[in-house]
């Protein structure tokens, strides 16, 4: 079988969704039209079936965003977070909410056997650092919360070891998912959950305004590193542009 390279995707992948978004919002795709590309995006494996989805665009449409996004989508913040990388949140045969919401002193190793456990990232000093994460999930369910403002310019690694399982991630448009783990009879899924677009209709046709459905998509400039290994089960990753 012929090896498809996947190097560059992650941030060719963030380059793309960017350039249909300022197409999509000056009119120039519809909203089906919009929501199909999005969906090629995102199940998209090589970075030639991304360059798929902009091959009617006029070239110097792409050329002209795509340069504004490269120097400005680069990720390098300077500070570590401060972790405590011996503390433990342990969960076995059960569910457990963990809220990263002092990384001083919040779990750093976060452990689910036969159970679920929910994390959600919740603290401001996150904002523009580095900090890694050791995710275990045996037998079980591990549910990742990243959809936070508190993640702005910053650096998450996920070191997992996930067997027979699923991890789920949520993220907002903008997080740059760059997925290096190994996987043994498992699935790797990253797709889109919008409802930009039925908003958008919802308050065309709306006659008041306290009525009307909010259309501001919230991102985050975030990088999210996945490495370690998965066997049996599934890791997902579903990008929200409506929380």
């Amino acid at each position: 079988m012929k090896h498809v390279s996947q190097f560059g995707l992650p941030k060719k992948r963030k380059q793309t969704l960017d350039i249909l978004e300022k197409a999509f919002t000056e009119g120039n795709l519809d909203p089906h039209d919009y929501e199909n590309r999005l969906d090629i995006v995102m199940q998209a494996d090589s970075i030639d079936k991304l360059d798929l989805v902009l091959s009617d665009f006029p070239e110097h449409y792409v050329k002209e965003l795509g340069s504004n996004i490269k120097s400005s989508s680069v990720i390098a913040p300077e500070s570590i977070a401060p972790q405590d990388h011996d503390k433990l949140s342990l969960n076995i045969l059960g569910g457990k909410s963990l809220v990263i919401d002092n990384v001083n002193t919040s779990s750093s190793r976060i452990f689910t056997i036969i159970g679920e456990q929910n994390i959600k990232f919740n603290d401001p000093n996150l904002r523009n650092t580095k900090s890694d994460y050791e995710v275990v999930t045996i037998v079980g369910e591990t549910n990742v919360d990243l959809r936070n403002q508190c993640l702005e310019g910053a650096v998450v690694k996920l070191r997992m070891t996930k067997i027979v399982g699923e991890v789920n991630i949520k993220v907002l448009p903008g997080t740059v998912v760059e997925d290096r783990t190994k996987k043994i009879l498992s699935e790797y899924s990253h797709v889109l959950k919008s409802k930009t677009w039925k908003n958008k209709i919802y308050n065309a046709f709306s006659s008041s305004k306290e009525d009307a459905v909010p259309t501001v998509t919230d991102k985050v400039n975030c990088h999210l590193i996945l490495e370690g290994i998965s066997v049996l089960g599934s890791v997902n990753i579903t990008v929200y542009d409506v929380q």
